[in-house]
């Protein structure tokens, strides 16, 4: 793996990092309470990605919008990046979901495994149209993760 050198806002290096780890360096540190929502455009649609630390140990992604190969990539950074840091749990909320692909479906499967490498609970929030549960029927994979009618619902203690 070749070293890449992470920059900071003003240009100076800052440490050679692995090339495949350079895109995480982008994402802000969570923080207690509501963000603003970072929107991610591209060919096939919209979505908007909120995160909140409820607890300490608990972090909570929410996702509103298109789940496909174009708005992805954006996701598996911040989910990626929390399932390597987070000590408890980590939840995926997809309740104001519009559309999801193939790709959202991978990405659960890449977090499971992810979570599970680094003892962390990992719970998803179903859509309120029923999208991923016609995936998950669709490819037969229900066993494989947490999924949880509503927010509250994944928050509670297990």
């Amino acid at each position: 793996m070749t070293a890449t050198p992470a920059w900071t806002t003003n240009g100076t290096p800052v440490q050679d990092v692995p090339g495949d780890v350079r895109p995480l360096l982008d994402i802000p540190a969570p923080a207690r309470g509501n963000r603003p929502p970072h929107r991610t455009t591209g060919h096939g649609g919209t979505l908007d990605l909120r995160l909140d630390r409820p607890t300490s140990d608990t972090t909570v992604l929410a996702v509103r919008g298109d789940v496909d190969t174009s708005t992805v990539r954006r996701l598996r950074e911040l989910l990626w990046h929390r399932l390597a840091s987070c000590t408890g749990t980590v939840v995926l909320d997809l309740s104001a979901m519009t559309f999801v692909n193939t790709s959202g479906l991978h990405l659960l499967e890449q977090c499971q495994r992810r979570a599970e490498e680094h003892d962390i609970s990992f719970r998803v929030v179903r859509d309120d149209r029923g999208l991923l549960a016609r995936l998950l029927d669709l490819a037969d994979a229900h066993v494989r993760f947490l999924v949880h009618p509503d927010l509250n619902d994944a928050l509670a203690p297990r």
